[in-house]
């Protein structure tokens, strides 16, 4: 039996938080496709995503996911646990990464730095080809089909996509239990 106290009163489409909820392990952040930033070469040629490229694209059932393994999922929109919007320097995206051995895991190489980088699974509507100053062919995508998912990678195609902690549930809770303990000793 839990020792705390809750108040209820009767406000509606309330959401509430606990920080000791051990559902998730903490936050994570970034960006998953950037703007007019070349790729890798891709087998041939470099690419590079429009700004308009999302406009009226649904993202209201996209998954995120381990290194694009559909088995290794690690939040969705349609649950609330992965937020998605579009600015200026590209797609955005907030992430609460789940309490198992794939999100610790996930999380615990993102913190170490050994996970950096973001991509994207995706159709595309339409494209344009062109040549970089090299003669190297260039795809620019124009505009994106569907957006099925977003992945935190190993290996990004786009070295400007990034990943990082942004909030750390666990370490909270931790330090909000301790500060309880030091108070009873005041």
């Amino acid at each position: 039996m839990s020792d705390r106290e809750r108040l209820t009163i009767g406000i509606t489409g309330l959401e509430v938080r606990d920080v000791t909820d051990s559902q998730f392990v903490g936050k994570i952040g970034g960006y998953a496709v950037v703007f007019n930033e070349p790729s890798e070469n891709l087998g041939g040629f470099i690419e590079y995503v429009n700004p308009d490229a999302f406009n009226n694209v649904d993202m209201s059932d996209v998954v995120a996911l381990y290194d694009h393994n559909f088995a290794n999922v690690l939040g969705r929109t349609s649950a609330n646990t992965l937020q998605l919007e579009v600015d200026k320097k590209g797609l955005h995206f907030s992430l609460d990464i789940p309490n198992t051995t794939l999100g610790n895991d996930v999380y615990t190489n993102i913190r170490a730095g050994n996970l950096q980088g973001m991509s994207f699974g995706f159709t595309v509507d339409s494209d344009a080809w062109s040549k970089e100053t090299d003669g190297t062919p260039k795809r620019t995508i124009q505009s994106v089909g569907a957006l099925y998912e977003v992945s935190v990678v190993t290996m990004p195609a786009y070295q400007e996509t990034t990943v990082a902690i942004t909030r750390a549930l666990k370490n909270d809770a931790y330090k909000q239990k301790m500060l309880a303990i030091l108070k009873l000793y005041e």
